[in-house]
């Protein structure tokens, strides 16, 4: 079945699409001004302690290495970057829709995508293409979105996540099946919903599709590839990975070996 046809079917399932909320759109209007500064990203924030508190725990994650304690939004937004920090807001916002939910599906979920998303970035910055590290991070983020979207619909499948800790993708697989759908495709649909940019959408469709990301432009190719890598550090030597793992040698020079250190430096599955 084409991603175009998946796509299609996500829509005809009867999900409902998150929108974005207002914290997130006060950022997102204020990021898309190219003369806003850290000051004014910060002021979009200010009214949202849940946005504030989480870009003060990511600012504050050893795989940023801050030189210094960020105790501020400001301090934060200008230790991360734009990108990093829209996609900290996005996260969160698209978290607090999960009212409902099984907080441990949601717990499990949330945390096993925040893992990938700081391994995603570790890796990227190991290769020559550092230069997407903070789109990549971003995607990472967000390409499992579509679980939380597939699971307000059909809740009584959380078990299928909530027992599977930070190795998330056996229970992903599990959740497309019994739902009938496809959550790399819902996940595309958010990322582009939210008006994210087009290469984290498309690297986000493609994040299960070896095949279909060989096909996309040079930067979205290896965003959905660094996000394999981010999900094997993770995860270990999965059947996802097994599928991506020559194409990432060839084009980033990320062979099991080099994989194997980085997962033990990280203290990730190896």
């Amino acid at each position: 079945m084409s991603k175009d046809v998946l796509i299609e079917a996500v829509l005809a399932s009867g999900v409902v699409l998150p929108a974005p909320g207002p914290g997130f759109l006060r950022l997102q209007s204020a990021a898309a001004d190219e003369n806003a500064g850290p000051r004014e990203l910060a002021a979009a924030v200010s009214q949202n302690p849940a946005i504030t508190g989480a870009l003060l725990r990511v600012a504050n994650s050893p795989v940023f290495r801050p030189r210094s304690t960020p105790r501020s939004a400001l301090e934060a937004i200008t230790m991360l970057g734009r990108t990093r920090t829209m996609a900290t807001a996005a996260s969160t916002a698209l978290r607090s829709q999960c009212a409902g939910l099984d907080p441990a599906v949601v717990e499990s979920l949330w945390s096993a995508s925040a893992r990938a998303a700081e391994l995603t970035y570790a890796a990227s910055r190991q290769t020559s293409f550092k230069g997407v590290a903070d789109v990549a991070y971003l995607a990472a983020l967000m390409q499992d979105a579509g679980l939380a979207v597939i699971l307000k619909r059909s809740p009584e499948h959380g078990h299928v996540l909530r027992a599977q800790g930070p190795a998330l993708e056996a229970g992903a697989r599990a959740l497309d099946a019994l739902s009938g759908t496809d959550h790399a495709a819902a996940s595309y649909l958010v990322a582009r919903n939210w008006k994210l940019p087009v290469d984290v959408c498309e690297a986000i469709r493609a994040h299960h599709d070896p095949r279909g990301a060989g096909r996309l432009d040079d930067i979205p190719r290896r965003i959905a590839m660094l996000l394999a890598v981010g999900r094997r550090l993770r995860d270990g030597v999965s059947p996802d990975w097994i599928d991506w793992a020559e194409m990432v040698e060839e084009e980033m020079a990320l062979d099991e070996a080099t994989l194997s250190a980085l997962a033990a430096d990280s203290g990730s599955a190896s």
